[in-house]
């Protein structure tokens, strides 16, 4: 006859109310429903951004693993963000350092209409403004602006010129009269950047 060790008194109620609390459990999920994963929401724009552009400095900063990691994480982006991926090449080769790093002594961009060309960047929407160039000739110009880089000359817009029918580089610091007009290219600007980044051989 197999004998079995001797059990307490309240070994068979400990157990009854742990299969008790058990079938309380699983009545509760049936009740619930299956656990389904919470909504994907869209990315912040500004940390997207700001992620788009630390992962190009990546490239410059002198290590070869992290700039192999860059360069992985930039294929990957082209299946997933087809946009990001043209910003962070973009940025890559032309947003290597903040340009009050180098110069300054420079006449800074304005705080405001660097403000409206974020806005406007982000909205797809055209701006106008009036420029003066390096050899102190002025111009307006109505552009679908791009992206923003900051290299040691100065902040300059990349843009899409509509007058001159053309990609075109503009140091914000010679725009004055800046502002947004009516519309959306947001239906191009992939097309766009893509061919920005094939002129900047980015």
């Amino acid at each position: 006859m197999a004998m079995y060790p001797a059990r307490s008194p309240g070994f068979f109620r400990l157990t009854r109310r742990a299969l008790g609390l058990r079938v309380v459990g699983g009545a509760m999920v049936a009740v619930a429903g299956p656990v389904t994963a919470p909504a994907q929401t869209a990315p912040d724009p500004d940390l997207r951004d700001a992620a788009l552009r630390g992962l190009a400095l990546a490239m410059h900063r002198g290590d070869p693993v992290a700039a192999a990691a860059a360069r992985a994480t930039m294929e990957r982006l082209a299946a997933t963000d087809p946009e990001g991926a043209l910003l962070a090449r973009l940025y890559c080769a032309l947003d290597v350092r903040p340009s009050a790093f180098y110069r300054v002594d420079m006449q800074p961009a304005s705080a405001d209409d660097l403000a409206l060309l974020h806005r406007a960047i982000g909205a797809s929407q055209p701006v106008f403004f009036a420029y003066t160039d390096l050899s102190d000739q002025p111009s307006q110009r109505s552009v679908l602006p791009l992206a923003l880089v900051h290299p040691p000359q100065g902040v300059k817009l990349l843009a899409w010129c509509t007058e001159r029918q053309g990609y075109r580089q503009f140091f914000v610091r010679a725009m004055h009269d800046l502002a947004t007009c009516s519309g959306s290219f947001v239906d191009q600007r992939l097309a766009l950047l893509q061919g920005l980044v094939e002129k900047e051989g980015a």
